[in-house]
């Protein structure tokens, strides 16, 4: 039977939605691909993290992810570039502990809320921090770094300590820790792990507390030395290398983590459907342990769950920020 021009077009309208149904977002603009904005340059611990996890998202998915490395300013400029995004489903942010949570004690003022400017959508992984020093300082444990700290400080000077940004917490826990062990630092803020290894490796910084990811083959290579782990436990892959715990400096645990957030207002459908699509990409053991090869851990969770974790990190953080009246440079 000869079909209308009018059944046809809506036959049409019926298979786009039957194929929007096959594949979750076939039904927004094919060609335009999934973005992810990550708060680092490539090369530290959110750029590797990041993009094992949307690797297998964007295969899984049949829709690729592109990944947008926006430094600068703690992580506001990432956030700040994720809002301006049109809240279509398309756009995402990669929030870790700066623009999520530490930036709002430490800046006078910002340009959008953490809290009510986004939604959460997944976590995606965690790793602790490491303190690491440079080789040629002349510390080869804890308490040599210490007694080094103290010594320079009856000099009137201080170590430096590098940090992936203002605010970051490879700079406020590096802080709460170094204080926890009596001796102060000098700040030396980069735009991110990478960079602010690089310049130790070259003499230019004494210490630093950054994530696994970050520093790990360095430090198995020997070209940075490691001391002490802020976590419950020591890391399979550097056994010899203890906890801050275990030296005396209990509840210095803390971790660089990162996760997926949309902009208020994205449909909660995409929300949903971004949600599992990292949970089920989590779920993998190929991925779980891609993350645990660079010293890292997945966050597997539900999406209320990763808003509840955020929430408690700046229960803890804040706190913290404002006692050691750390501001932003």
């Amino acid at each position: 039977m000869p079909v209308s021009r009018r059944q046809f077009h809506h036959r049409l309208v019926q298979w786009g939605a039957a194929a929007s149904l096959a594949s979750p977002w076939l039904a927004r603009a094919a060609d335009a691909p999934l973005r992810w904005v990550v708060p680092y340059p490539a090369g530290g611990a959110a750029d590797q993290i990041t993009r094992i996890v949307a690797q297998d998202v964007g295969q899984s998915s049949g829709q690729p992810i592109v990944i947008e490395n926006k430094a600068g300013a703690a992580g506001m400029i990432a956030a700040e570039t994720a809002l301006r995004a049109p809240a279509d489903g398309l756009t995402f942010f990669v929030g870790s502990n700066a623009p999520l949570v530490i930036n709002s004690a430490i800046y006078a003022k910002m340009s959008y809320d953490p809290v009510k400017d986004f939604v959460p959508v997944a976590g995606l992984g965690k790793a602790p921090l490491l303190l690491v020093t440079r080789k040629d300082l002349g510390a080869s444990d804890l308490r040599a770094l210490i007694a080094l700290a103290q010594q320079a400080q009856r000099q009137g000077k201080t170590l430096s300590m590098g940090s992936a940004g203002s605010g970051n917490i490879t700079h406020l826990a590096g802080e709460y820790a170094s204080e926890r062990m009596g001796f102060q630092v000098t700040h030396v803020p980069f735009s991110g792990s990478a960079p602010a290894i690089t310049s130790m490796m070259g003499g230019n910084v004494d210490i630093m507390f950054d994530a696994l990811p970050s520093c790990m083959q360095q430090a198995m290579g020997g070209r940075i030395v490691p001391l002490a782990l802020l976590d419950k436990q020591r890391f399979a892959a550097l056994p010899q290398v203890p906890t801050l715990a275990e030296l005396g400096f209990g509840d210095t645990e803390a971790s660089a983590w990162f996760g997926v957030v949309a902009r208020s207002g994205t449909p909660a459908d995409a929300v949903a459907r971004m949600a599992r699509a990292i949970h089920q990409s989590l779920a993998k053991p190929e991925v779980q342990e891609r993350l645990r090869r660079i010293g890292a851990q997945p966050m597997a969770g539900s999406t209320a769950e990763w808003g509840q974790f955020v929430a408690s990190e700046r229960e803890r953080w804040i706190p913290v920020a404002q006692k050691l009246g750390i501001r932003a440079e």
